[in-house]
């Protein structure tokens, strides 16, 4: 829950700080929804998950951006006993563009600090017994997306993004969301 805040503060201070648009016209927010296919210690699954993320243009061409992502959020329940497994990452990241007339082509490069936490059957069923997980992964991002310009301030962003980390740690992402340029 602190995460959200943290995100929804650090959103809310970039807009109030980019009110004049000669201030700072080079900050963006990023919001997206997408489809996460992650694997982590000999498990796997297909989730929606979801980002928001705070922009900086550094240079013509390069901009620094830091993010939260919510990874998955899943249970499962089988004859074995259940799982109920969450992951949300924050990181930095350092993106290069290429612009063109209907919209900037980025990749992305950077690192995150992946959170995972599973609560887990563990027990026969003579002795019932639950057991635990709960990590904080350092991984790698990496991203390539295309920013659509919809308007002067507004970009639909289309973006793959793949994490991989400690603990045999990996996901892919598809995601499609909105970009707003302060400015």
């Amino acid at each position: 829950m602190k995460q959200y805040l943290w995100m929804a503060g650090a959103l809310l201070m970039g807009t109030l700080g980019c009110s004049n648009a000669e201030a700072a016209p080079e900050n963006y927010g990023v919001i997206t929804v997408g489809y996460t296919d992650f694997e982590f210690n000999d498990g796997s699954d297909r989730e929606v998950a979801y980002s928001a993320a705070y922009g900086h243009k550094i240079h013509r061409q390069w901009y620094a951006e830091a993010g939260y992502m919510n990874l998955f959020d899943y249970t499962e329940s089988n004859e074995n006993g259940s799982v109920d497994a969450q992951s949300e990452a924050l990181y930095l990241a350092v993106l290069g563009k290429a612009s063109s007339t209907t919209g900037e082509l980025f990749y992305k490069l950077g690192v995150a600090r992946v959170d995972v936490s599973a609560t887990l059957s563990c027990g026969t069923d003579a002795v019932p017994a639950t057991c635990g997980y709960d990590e904080g992964l350092a991984a790698g991002l990496v991203g390539l997306g295309f920013d659509y310009y919809v308007s002067q301030n507004a970009m639909i962003r289309l973006e793959y993004t793949y994490l991989g980390g400690e603990d045999s740690f990996s996901t892919n992402m598809l995601n499609l969301g909105l970009r707003y340029n302060f400015n």
